[in-house]
């Protein structure tokens, strides 16, 4: 398990950061890692698409912005679908804003409370966050994350990344959207062996594909839509594509 602690005032955050570290030992919970810190930037950019579940305790404001907590944790469920939300604020009034933002915070501290009720509250939600961890990440999950951009799709409506003529701009196609990001087909095809680059330009989910056209070098997907298959590059394709679906009738028996 990994926890994060977002806090722009030092001393509440070394108070939490203390308590957390204290709690975990009384109560044997481990976790990888602690990161605390007081800039939302740092705990965006430090987020990685793990297999680990993630415990974020968020402050709701932020440097004189009252509801800043909000944003960082859409910011969050981009890319953690699954993680454990838990807001550590003053205002416990914006307490149903969470249903508003479709966060799926756990809880909601107030900063207010007397000692013993305020750590038996974060004591809580550590147990709970140890308890989730041991429910793995579902694996039909499609995460991408670097620099620029980060989101997730279930990987049963991705069907295939395109490039669109802008250098590293990027065109995800699903049965239920399509959208641009910022990224590299390079990066793509190391992500998951379901993925297979059928093109310079074009990367494919084999269990999207419905045909292949071996003549005319295209590829017939699901819900109707078609891309490019080189002729370097179909020979693999094939392998790929039986293979997977090899491994697909297995699981079904």
């Amino acid at each position: 398990m990994k926890i994060y602690l977002l806090e722009d005032n030092i001393i509440q955050q070394q108070r939490l950061e203390g308590m957390i570290k204290e709690i975990c030992a009384e109560e044997s919970v481990s976790y990888q890692n602690l990161v605390a810190t007081g800039r939302p930037r740092d705990l965006i950019s430090s987020l990685q698409d793990a297999t680990l579940h993630t415990l974020y305790f968020l402050d709701l404001e932020i440097h004189d912005e009252e509801q800043k907590g909000f944003e960082v944790a859409k910011e969050i469920r981009r890319s953690d679908a699954y993680g454990t939300i838990v807001f550590v604020t003053t205002h416990s009034e914006l307490a149903m804003k969470t249903f508003e933002y479709h966060i799926g915070a756990v809880d909601f501290i107030d900063k207010g409370l007397e000692p013993k009720a305020f750590r038996k509250r974060v004591r809580d939600c550590l147990l709970l966050a140890s308890e989730r961890r041991e429910t793995s990440i579902p694996l039909g999950m499609f995460r991408y994350h670097n620099g620029q951009s980060s989101f997730q799709i279930p990987f049963a409506e991705l069907l295939y990344v395109e490039t669109t003529g802008i250098p590293h701009k990027l065109r995800l196609v699903s049965t239920t959207r399509i959208m641009e990001f910022y990224g590299d087909l390079k990066e793509l095809e190391g992500i998951d062996d379901r993925l297979f680059r059928t093109h310079r330009g074009y990367i494919v989910n084999l269990e999207a594909i419905r045909e292949i056209d071996r003549r005319n070098k295209v590829i017939q997907l699901h819900g109707g839509s078609s891309c490019l298959v080189s002729r370097r590059l179909i020979k693999g394709l094939l392998e790929a594509w039986e293979r997977r679906r090899g491994e697909g009738d297995n699981l079904k028996r």
